[in-house]
């Protein structure tokens, strides 16, 4: 062993006795530790569910602005979740300028058509999986979709299965999931693919229609309370698609950023020219966007509890340091260096806070598995989803509470330790111990 790692060794054995000097004491920093680690671990990951539950409910409230082509018809709905089916509809380049409002965060595109299948009609609405925020919120808690073109959801009145699969221009989609009911009766009814899917889906139309064969209207829709289900092969023919232009859609569903002002947004996008602006009900807006707020609110609370940890940390080693002015004299004396004193100082901090650190993130399991058996019942009760974050998010949460607990107690050591390099050895054996 060389002389720099018996040094080492031999500073990081003298910060170890001096945590058993003072058990109580010890124990009941680590205590402090252990509680601050714990409520911020636990605050993170159930805050993290309560939100990421929340957004899905405001979501399901549908869209605070939508855009519509001049003329369109909406289903004007306390959460405007759809249209009408309509033959107008939108340049889809439109979307980059609709991003470009202030104040407009998300946009998501939908194109609603009539396809027929097997001789009947159905309302197919196409969506971007990358923006949509008021389809796939309706899926029930814990239900992921298939991203996939061969996946299709449906809404709760069809009479379809998951997994039963549904032939539409010769292609064979498979049901991946079925919507909650939304209680608005086109939403309820329709079914729900890609635009990528969409995009084959024409592509096979054409490829069954023959060549200069007109386009005929779909079916009318079947009556309410008929059979979804119902399969009409022997009609056979082959328009299952009206024709459709590339790069239109039928609707665009705006979100507006937190502290955001409808009227303004209005304003704003009313300037482009042939187009409709449906507002969606202020109160969900104005609770959706006050969300953000409370959840800063809360990540300031966890900022002023380990400020405080900070306090405590370094006033109570402020006293340590002062009741050992003697023996760090007599070591100083000995030829001991101020970084080496500061050091056995840290060593002491980091031992008391790291398993400190330690307990807070059993402290913090336990708690959220508190809060998912009773807040998470509850929440689950009002339909509220509370889904813990990803495995991977949760145990970086937990290493960074742990370290951070850890950083603060040696901080506050350090500032504590950092004053004995001013005084000279002689005066700090001259004063007395603070008992």
């Amino acid at each position: 062993m060389t002389k720099r790692h018996r040094s080492r060794f031999l500073l990081v054995r003298l910060g170890a006795q001096n945590v058993g000097r003072r058990l109580l004491r010890s124990l009941l920093l680590g205590l402090a530790v252990m509680i601050a680690v714990g409520v911020v671990f636990s605050g993170f990951v159930t805050g993290w569910s309560l939100r990421e539950g929340i957004l899905t409910t405001f979501s399901r409230m549908g869209a605070d602005l939508v855009v519509v082509p001049h003329g369109a018809l909406v289903n004007i709905t306390s959460t405007l979740l759809t249209i009408q089916p309509t033959d107008l509809d939108l340049d889809a380049a439109l979307g980059e300028r609709l991003r470009a409002v202030p104040g407009v965060a998300k946009v998501a595109a939908q194109h609603l058509i009539r396809a027929s299948v097997e001789g009947r009609a159905i309302n197919l609405i196409a969506y971007d999986q990358a923006t949509d925020f008021t389809v796939e919120s309706w899926l029930p808690v814990g239900e992921k979709p298939v991203a996939a073109t061969g996946g299709l959801l449906i809404g709760e009145r069809v009479a379809l299965k998951t997994g039963e699969a549904l032939t539409i221009c010769g292609r064979s989609l498979v049901v991946t999931g079925r919507l909650g009911r939304t209680g608005v009766g086109p939403f309820d009814e329709s079914y729900f693919i890609t635009f990528s899917a969409l995009d084959e889906l024409v592509a096979a139309a054409i490829r069954a229609r023959p060549a200069n064969a007109p386009v005929h209207p779909p079916a009318a829709p079947p009556s309410e309370g008929a059979d979804a289900t119902h399969h009409d092969h022997a009609a056979g023919r082959a328009e299952c698609l009206p024709s459709i232009a590339q790069d239109r859609v039928s609707a665009f569903l705006l979100q507006l950023s937190p502290g955001a002002s409808a009227e303004q947004a209005r304003f704003a996008i009313g300037q482009i020219p042939a187009i409709k602006i449906v507002t969606g009900n202020p109160i969900f807006t104005a609770a959706r966007q006050s969300l953000g707020s409370l959840f800063w609110g809360v990540a300031i609370f966890a900022g002023l509890l380990m400020l405080a940890i900070f306090f405590l940390v370094s006033l109570l080693f402020s006293a340590i340091v002062q009741e050992r002015y003697r023996e760090i004299g007599v070591l100083r004396a000995m030829g001991a260096r101020p970084a080496q004193i500061i050091s056995i100082t840290l060593i002491e901090a980091g031992l008391i806070t790291g398993f400190g650190g330690l307990l807070g993130i059993g402290a913090g399991f336990s708690l959220i598995f508190v809060f998912a058996r009773s807040l998470g019942f509850y929440f689950s009760s009002l339909g509220v989803p509370f889904d813990a974050p990803p495995a991977g998010i949760i145990w970086i949460a937990a290493g960074a509470a742990a370290l951070c607990g850890v950083a603060i107690g040696v901080g506050g050591a350090f500032v504590a330790a950092w004053r004995t390099r001013r005084l000279e050895p002689y005066a700090m054996i001259q004063m007395e111990s603070a008992r």
